[in-house]
């Protein structure tokens, strides 16, 4: 708490001392200054000793004191030591009539008595204080042998004097008491508010031990400021052994934590922790703690605890880690059925559609049956073009061959591909690449990405709507762009637009079917040109697809992701690995 400045030692717990020491301490300062006046006396006029009064006046000040001090005031009726005030202003008459000047410089000594009154709770203070100094100064005039015209003056000077101070006092007091109410009352409150806050503080950490995920907060200066129950088994779980536990926010260098593919070691730099100190937001970010059959995975998730901007003074971020081995282990069962299931189709489905092409190529095929195997063609494509996504999801390799090409011809080639699907909806497919976009890519897989994205587009655009392709150079980077007027996605599918088998929810509502495997193949090839692939979309707008290849696409290992992929395009590629 804040001291406006330095106090007497008695002063700060004067409230707390008992009644007995509060008097005694109340009627010191008229003790001290009457030692002070007998000190004087003694140098300057020691024959004061040999007068009676002064003699009485001294004897009945200590006589006053030792009452003070002796009388158990708590037993007494409440307030009745307010009559040793005006009992010491009969004792100051008493010193003036002693001194012979009624209204010599002792006259002062009045101001303790007035003082002691004006704080005080009596109804008459006031009025006491100031007929008190009034009758302090009378009598001795009474008794006074010679009165002129300055006694008389004095004697209405000196009581108006102390009434002006008894007034003031009483002000100062009262305004020091509402004051002292007032920061009880704000005590009160904060005590009440405090207490709050402690149950509130107890009811948050109750809830996050008891949820199966783990957490931790962390400041904007990334110190962590709150970790739960789940999280410090998570950390147990990441120690390594025969070393010291790792810290809750696994950024400890020799925790044994483990990037998503399992086996390369993750820097603490890339930890979530680390990533949410810097004011990073994402989701499932997949991490492997610990070794041998106590192993687990987590996905690790953050969000900033306020949207305001970073400064010091900002909250910071909140990190949520949740086991998800069981689930990844689901994942690979299931993408190893489908792989199994995905390679005995292909291979009797390649037959079936060279036997339909040959079918189709025959001179004397009537114009009904054409048409009825050109309907069994195009759908044991589409067949073929499924079997080819589930394929790319799984694990196997995943071959870029770059040459220098020209990223303009591709998007040609691909606006061709998908001209008959957009002209069936009324869609306006406008390509307005003016130029050659040369770069070195596999022409093969970037028009794989094309298909995939023109082929999104087409699928959730409304009839009559407008697809547009741009192109341009930034520096040494090709930017490839597909902006449609869909049905676009909300902030949370985006997040997850890249996730295996996902579909947003305007695509599921829209009826349209899909794998949800398209974009993860597109980002996949992508990655492995050393590129970015970047998704911008608002429900019911469109959505825009931005792909960045930079001028040396050839394979950067770096930018590999854990898995590599096996990808198939359309009949021959599926032949050639069949």
């Amino acid at each position: 708490m804040h001291r406006p400045g330095a106090q007497l030692p008695f002063a700060e717990n004067f409230h707390s001392l008992g009644l007995r020491a509060r008097v005694v301490l109340c009627q010191l300062p008229l003790v001290s200054c009457m030692l002070v006046v007998v000190g004087v006396f003694a140098l300057a006029e020691p024959a004061m000793f040999a007068n009676p009064w002064f003699r009485l006046c001294l004897l009945l000040h200590a006589v006053v004191l030792a009452l003070c001090a002796l009388i158990p005031w708590e037993r007494l009726p409440v307030r009745s030591f307010q009559i040793i005030p005006i009992i010491d202003f009969a004792l100051i008459a008493l010193l003036l009539h002693a001194d012979g000047q009624a209204l010599s410089g002792l006259g002062m000594l009045l101001v303790f008595p007035v003082i002691w009154l004006s704080v005080s709770v009596l109804k008459s203070r006031i009025l006491i204080s100031f007929a008190g100094s009034l009758l302090a100064v009378l009598v001795p005039v009474l008794l006074s042998e010679a009165v002129n015209a300055t006694h008389l003056l004095r004697l209405v000077l000196a009581p108006v004097i102390m009434l002006a101070i008894s007034v003031s006092v009483h002000i100062i007091a009262n305004n020091l008491e509402f004051q002292r109410a007032q920061i009880a009352t704000a005590e009160a409150e904060l005590h009440k508010v405090l207490q709050a806050s402690r149950e509130r503080e107890q009811l948050l950490h109750a809830v996050v031990d008891s949820i199966d995920v783990g957490l931790v907060a962390v400041d904007s200066r990334g110190a962590v400021t709150l970790v739960n129950r789940q999280q410090e088994e998570f950390a147990v779980r990441a120690s390594a052994p025969g070393r010291e536990a790792a810290t809750p926010d696994l950024q400890a260098d020799h925790s044994k934590i483990y990037d998503d593919d399992g086996v390369s070691p993750l820097p603490p730099q890339a930890r979530p922790v680390h990533r949410a100190s810097r004011a990073e937001e994402f989701s499932g970010q997949i991490m492997w703690l610990g070794e041998g059959p106590q192993r687990i995975a987590v996905s690790a998730a953050a969000r900033k605890i306020s949207g305001q901007p970073v400064t010091p003074e900002s909250p910071g971020s909140v990190v949520l880690f949740k086991e998800v081995t069981d689930q990844l282990a689901a994942l690979a069962a299931k993408d190893d059925f489908m792989s199994a299931i995905s390679h005995e189709l292909r291979t009797p489905l390649t037959s079936i559609l060279a036997y339909v092409d040959l079918a189709l190529e025959h001179p004397d095929l009537p114009g009904q049956a054409a048409d009825y195997l050109a309907v069994a063609d195009r759908n044991a494509e589409r067949l073929l073009e499924l079997i080819s996504d589930f394929l790319s999801s799984s694990a196997g390799t995943l071959e870029i061959q770059t040459q220098a090409a020209d990223l303009a011809d591709v998007v040609r080639r691909s606006m061709l591909s998908a001209a008959a699907g957009a002209a069936a909806k009324g869609i306006a497919l406008i390509n307005e690449i003016d130029h050659e976009l040369p770069a070195e890519i596999d022409p093969g897989r970037m028009t794989q990405v094309m298909d995939n994205l023109l082929s999104n587009a087409v699928k959730y655009s409304p009839r009559d709507s407008t697809i547009r392709i741009r192109g341009w150079r930034d520096g040494g980077t090709s930017v490839l762009e597909v902006e449609d007027t869909g049905y676009g996605m909300d902030a949370a599918d985006q997040r997850r637009v890249f996730d295996r088998y996902f579909r947003s929810s305007s695509a599921r509502s829209s009826g349209i079917h899909g794998t949800g495997l398209g974009l993860v193949v597109t980002k996949e090839i992508v990655n492995r040109h050393g590129g970015t692939i970047e998704v911008a979309s608002r429900l019911g707008a469109g959505t825009r697809v931005t792909v960045k290849i930079p001028k040396a696409g050839h394979q950067a290992e770096d930018a590999l992701p854990p898995k590599a992929f096996v990808l198939g395009s359309r009949r021959q590629h599926a032949a050639g690995n069949s």
